[in-house]
């Protein structure tokens, strides 16, 4: 995909259908693991804003991303938290 992608999400159920996951099993909290992810939700690059708090673990050190309008600057791996209404991106891949 060519063009950068914007994708808001006001719900964990919308993003579940975006992301083409299971209908998640409680509609307030959810734990997503990104290799289960099927549709262009995730296709490089991509910026997502969710209308609900997210915690989220980056284990891979070939990926940066982007965290409002800051490139992640730590490659070993990160733990962070979003609140409604903040941009998350993935810019590109490292090789």
């Amino acid at each position: 995909m060519n063009s950068h992608q914007l994708h808001r999400f006001s719900t964990i159920t919308e993003y579940h259908r975006a992301a083409g996951l299971p209908k998640p099993a409680h509609p307030l909290i959810s734990v997503v693991h990104m290799d289960d992810i099927t549709l262009p939700v995730a296709e490089i690059p991509f910026s997502l804003i969710y209308d609900f708090y997210s915690i989220s673990l980056k284990k891979v050190h070939h990926t940066k991303f982007k965290y409002g309008q800051q490139a992640g600057d730590f490659d070993e791996g990160v733990l962070f938290f979003m609140s409604p209404g903040q941009l998350f991106g993935i810019d590109t891949l490292l090789t």
